[in-house]
């Protein structure tokens, strides 16, 4: 598995991967129905998702990122 979830900390590091995995923090946002500036916001760690929907989000992002590779 390329994203072992160890807790919240890591959910930007995981939106980083998807963002750089994507090719852009737009394609992000579309995969997860959120605004772009939803993401940055998440990325810097200054509005996190609920834990549940940062589960949600990640189950996404595990996706996208495993069939990339």
């Amino acid at each position: 598995m390329l994203y072992l979830g160890r807790g919240m900390n890591d959910f930007p590091y995981l939106l980083v991967r998807a963002s750089r995995s994507a090719g852009t923090v737009l394609d992000v946002a579309l995969l997860l129905q959120v605004e772009p500036a939803q993401v940055y916001r998440w990325i810097a760690g200054v509005d996190l998702p609920t834990q549940e929907r940062a589960g949600e989000l990640s189950a996404r992002l595990q996706s996208m990122l495993c069939s990339d590779a």
